[in-house]
């Protein structure tokens, strides 16, 4: 072979390399743009290294297999190739992720190798059958004949509309996506049912009447009502304030102090709230929101004066009793989000198997969407 026809076959082999690429990253990123919604953008780092992934694997093919002649040798290198290549994403932890909306790169970055081995061995053979045919149906004697050049056209014109199409249906398995990795990651798609969170009528469950919690509230915590002034300066009391596990809401008729044992329990009931989430793929930054806590003599008559069904002596007066939301949480700002009913569900949960291991009484509160709970 004469130096200009090696240098023609060096360059055609390139062209062809790259055009490899560029098809990977396309096909990679029109799958991964299924699960995405339309308000969101893909991260510039992950574009990055589907762009060199893509490099890579179109060179690895392009170049690895033109060196295999026989088509059994070519396949059973590429499942070797293929399993070193999983055995890396692996490695680096790829698939340890908290974007359900992410799942359909991961899909797509993962079957690259697929898609490099089909496209190399299968499409240059499929061109040229489709370009017999076209010969053969015509009875053209040259590929130079216009009819046999529209044919071509038309064959790769298809395969550009395909690929448009495939961009216009951004986010059409954003819901299924989201669903699917809730599958991966916790064993079952969530909803109501969800076998994580049972379905029960906590509304019957947590129903422990005043008098029992008030008995408890006597008995673990302050034996009298007090002031502010004398909440703020006791040393059998604990200060709650916003924290890694819990958000306490801006205070209107009571103040943020809890005898010890209270606080305690507050803190688990967050911290088991985060760890509940986070074992279930949502990102751990998510807190519950403290309402109401200790009430003074003070905050009883103004809640008096804009209730007056307000008890003189609730179980909030003792130091023992707060208040907690389901239906108001914090929630990331970055990372994936639960939605409030999964959010509700897991905090029922978590108040329900410390309401059975006998650490406090629980009341379900319809009118002020709280779940009122006394320490035992």
């Amino acid at each position: 072979m004469s130096e200009n026809n090696k240098r023609i076959e060096k360059k055609a082999g390139t062209i062809r390399f790259l055009l490899l690429s560029f098809v990977l990253f396309i096909l990679a990123d029109i799958i991964g743009k299924w699960f995405i919604a339309d308000e969101s953008n893909v991260p510039v780092l992950l574009r990055i290294t589907m762009w060199v992934t893509a490099l890579f694997l179109g060179a690895s093919t392009h170049y690895g297999l033109r060196r295999i002649e026989s088509t059994i040798w070519k396949t059973v290198a590429s499942i070797l190739f293929y399993a070193a290549y999983i055995g890396i994403l692996l490695l680096i932890k790829f698939y340890y992720f908290d974007n359900a909306e992410l799942l359909g790169y991961r899909i797509s970055i993962t079957l690259m190798p697929v898609f490099a081995f089909f496209i190399e061995l299968y499409v240059s053979r499929f061109i040229k059958w489709y370009g017999i045919k076209v010969k053969s149906l015509f009875n053209l004697h040259s590929i130079r004949d216009f009819r046999f050049v529209a044919a071509m056209i038309l064959l790769f014109s298809v395969i550009v509309f395909m690929f448009m199409g495939g961009y216009r249906m951004q986010g059409c398995l954003n819901r299924a996506g989201t669903d699917l990795y809730q599958l991966i990651t916790e064993g079952e798609i969530n909803r109501n049912s969800d076998r994580r969170e049972p379905v029960r009528q906590y509304d019957r469950i947590f129903n422990d009447l005043n008098d029992t919690q008030l008995k408890a509230a006597q008995k673990n915590g302050l034996k009298k009502t007090i002031t502010i002034a004398d909440a703020e300066n006791n040393r059998n009391l604990v200060k709650i304030e916003n924290c890694d596990y819990y958000v306490v809401e801006e205070l209107t008729h009571s103040v943020p102090y809890l005898v010890p044992k209270a606080a305690k329990l507050v803190e688990d009931i967050g911290k088991a709230f985060q760890d509940s989430l986070y074992n279930r793929g949502y990102h751990s930054d998510h807190k519950i929101t403290i309402t109401s806590v200790l009430r003074t003599e003070e905050t009883v008559k103004e809640l008096r004066k804009v209730n007056v069904n307000a008890s003189e002596n609730s179980c909030h007066c003792y130091g023992t009793t707060v208040d907690i939301s389901y239906f108001t949480f914090q929630t990331p700002q970055k990372g994936k989000a639960a939605e409030t009913e999964k959010m509700r569900q897991v905090l029922m949960q978590v108040v329900y198997d410390l309401w059975k291991a006998e650490r406090c009484y629980v009341k379900y509160e319809k009118k002020q969407s709280c779940l009122h709970i006394t320490v035992r």
